[in-house]
């Protein structure tokens, strides 16, 4: 009775991911001049130091205490003038990438859009693809046509592509460790974020650009882009709605199972079921070749990613193997938090001390030892994977990594291997500036061992880079490398026959 109880009480915890503090556009908010004095910064500055020390479980898994401080100390001596929220979102940026940790909220309390907060009516009107220290042109959202589609941008208002991606890319804080492609898939899908709020915005862009097979550089002029523009984009390009788990044949001997996230509740699909009948029929259909497509899944319930493994051994194993949370006292910034759930009291009162004293919380199903299924599928197994294959995806995937079950192809995973810092949020907001700043209250640990890698997600056994011609033309490379390496593994068991 008594697990039940809990089971119960605590359900709205054990979900991975967003919470319900996000806000949305509020006409009342501070205009984006204010001006904040060396003094209101310097308190919001010390806020945030006593928000990670007493609330981020895992904020010395990447980076030292003493750089920390070093760190702090280094902010605190630019807040010597007064700034706007801007100038201080940027300032104190450098604190959040140090965390690396994806599942931190940096943000505006009230904002326009999930993804963009500043210089909305002058944004960057290009999408790039950026390979290495080159970029070039996948779309115009300006819908002029004076620069080529594929054409290398050499300079943005005379900065070098070089001198912007050396700028921009230490400002990604969306990735655990040192995962990097999840670092140049987002300078692809929000170089005008990250241009406006780290270089700033004008009403037009002058792009210096070199036409393939020319070494030859012309200029063109290119008008900003509001954020209405990008937001119509966005919803033209919104995928039909499909069944976040489906499955499809490419042959006979070959299903496509396709996860886009793990956020799935009950009144949405019954998850268990669905993957109970996907593995049915491909067992039935005595399939020897299964793809699952992971790229993109940001992740979700963690008990999913447990159980799409249980399908894939026909072992016990382990999926976490411990968990750290903060400590069971009050915060002492309790009155700036902006949301928490309702079970939140009872909950910490169900934390305990460590035999190593740390903190940790005992009722998740995922801590115990995992059953697999009856009749799980027992032929070769191949995960596509990308910056985007996050959280609860790589916790999956570094399960699966660890026990030799599958090949990865595509692109390392923006999670971690060994874990990361997830679960629900505290977000709080700053005194002075109306920042927001939430912070994941789990430290998970995986129950994997070996990997050389401790700072990294899973590292494909098969990269696969995208050319600009590749995103302009839609071509899925890493389906059609993954159907070719089917093919010349079936050729070569045929021979070998």
């Amino acid at each position: 009775m008594k697990s039940t109880f809990l089971k119960r009480c605590l359900f709205s915890l054990f979900m991975l991911g967003s919470y319900p503090g996000l806000s949305q556009t509020n006409p009342t908010a501070s205009a984006p001049t204010q001006q904040f004095t060396p003094a209101q910064l310097q308190e919001d500055l010390h806020f945030m130091h006593q928000v990670l020390n007493e609330a981020h479980p895992g904020m010395y898994r990447y980076t030292s205490k003493a750089r920390f401080e070093e760190l702090f100390d280094s902010v605190a001596q630019t807040l010597n003038r007064p700034m706007t929220q801007q100038e201080f979102f940027v300032a104190a940026t450098p604190l959040i990438v140090a965390l690396k940790d994806g599942h931190v909220k940096w943000m505006p309390r009230e904002r326009k859009h999930g993804q963009y907060y500043y210089n909305l009516d002058q944004l960057f009107p290009l999408e790039l693809h950026f390979t290495g220290k080159q970029a070039h042109l996948v779309y115009n959202m300006a819908g002029t046509s004076a620069i080529p589609l594929g054409a290398e941008i050499v300079s943005i208002n005379g900065l070098s592509t070089e001198k912007m991606v050396e700028k921009l890319l230490p400002t990604v804080f969306f990735s655990d460790g040192n995962s990097q492609a999840v670092k140049w898939l987002s300078l692809d899908k929000f170089l005008p974020f990250y241009y406006g709020t780290y270089i700033g915005a004008s009403p037009s862009y002058e792009i210096a650009f070199r036409v393939p097979g020319s070494p030859s550089v012309q200029t063109a002029q290119v008008p900003a882009v509001t954020l209405e523009t990008i937001q119509k984009l966005e919803k033209e390009r919104e995928r039909p709605q499909q069944p976040p788990i489906r499955v499809a044949y490419k042959d006979q001997n070959t299903a496509l199972l396709s996860i886009d996230n793990f956020n799935i509740y009950k009144n949405e699909m019954d998850v268990e079921k669905v993957m109970k009948d996907i593995f049915w029929q491909m067992n039935a259909k005595n399939t020897q070749h299964l793809i699952i497509d992971l790229r993109g899944n940001e992740g979700g319930i963690d008990k999913w990613g447990a159980l799409l493994y249980s399908y894939l051994t026909d072992k016990k194993f382990r999926y976490y193997d411990s968990m750290l949370v903060p400590k069971k006292e009050k915060f002492t910034f309790e009155k700036n938090i902006i949301w928490l759930p309702g079970m939140y009291p009872l909950y910490r009162r169900l934390i305990s001390k460590t035999k190593g004293g740390n903190y940790t919380f005992r009722f998740k199903k995922t801590l115990r030892e995992q059953k697999p299924q009856k009749n799980p599928f027992k032929g070769e197994v191949y995960i596509l994977t990308d910056g985007y294959s996050f959280s609860v995806t790589s916790e999956f995937c570094a399960i699966a990594h660890h026990h030799k079950r599958a090949t990865f192809i595509g692109r390392e995973t923006g999670g971690g291997y060994y874990g990361n810092t997830s679960g629900f949020h505290v977000p709080v907001k700053l005194p002075n500036t109306d920042l927001e700043l939430a912070v994941p209250q789990w430290n998970y640990f995986m129950a994997v061992s070996g990997y050389p890698h401790k700072d990294r997600g899973i590292l494909p056994d098969y990269p696969v880079e995208y050319t600009a011609q590749d995103l302009i033309q839609k071509r899925d490379v890493d389906l059609e490398f993954t159907m070719e390496l089917i093919k010349s593994k079936r050729a070569s068991s045929a021979q070998a026959k």
